[in-house]
């Protein structure tokens, strides 16, 4: 292994600390926190973009008009009522587009059927899935930071284990890319 001096030790950790800040405060808006109006596709897909944007690379694009044409014709999220789409929609479509970071559209879809097949509160599991990936994130990116207990109460024991461990390996991949962005910018 290459050595390092004291001084670019120093300096990778000074310009870390921006990122494990930023990362150990991501709120992704839980149910009651999106709109309740309905909204276009255009309204739709800024929401969310802006909620992912701290799990984005810097340029990548998280959601287009024909990826959710696509996820509707999958089923993978339900259809718009009348080229609206309702919170639900909003919420489904985060889950969606986080995932798909990590796991294929027929991997996602199959979580999806779990979850339809478990006849749980799926505003509730949702809430709960998102505060996991918060905790998981600022987890990854602050070494002190509180361990998190991986519980989804919300869901059967199978679903919430395949949850969690679809939350951590996203945590854990978007540690891996921004820390490599990171390098690259102090290049």
């Amino acid at each position: 292994m290459a050595h390092v001096n004291k001084d670019e030790a120093a300096a990778a950790e000074a310009s870390r600390l921006p990122l494990s800040e930023r990362m150990a405060h991501v709120h992704i808006s839980r149910i009651s926190e999106l709109p309740r109006i309905e909204l276009y596709l255009d309204q739709v897909l800024a929401i969310v973009a802006g909620e992912l944007a701290p799990v984005m690379l810097p340029g990548e694009v998280a959601i287009t008009g024909s990826m959710v044409n696509n996820y509707v014709k999958q089923k993978v999220v339900p259809a718009p009522r009348r080229k609206r789409y309702t919170r639900r929609h909003v919420a489904s479509l985060l889950f969606v587009t986080a995932m798909k970071r990590v796991y294929s559209i027929g991997q996602i879809a199959s979580m999806m059927g779990m979850i339809d097949r478990s006849d749980v509160d799926v505003s509730a599991l949702y809430d709960e899935v998102v505060a996991l990936l918060e905790q998981s994130l600022a987890q990854r990116f602050c070494d002190g930071a509180p361990a998190a207990e991986p519980r989804l109460t919300e869901a059967p024991a199978e679903l919430a284990h395949v949850l969690e461990a679809a939350v951590a390996s996203l945590a854990a991949k978007v540690y891996v890319e921004q820390t490599l962005a990171l390098q690259d910018e102090r290049r």
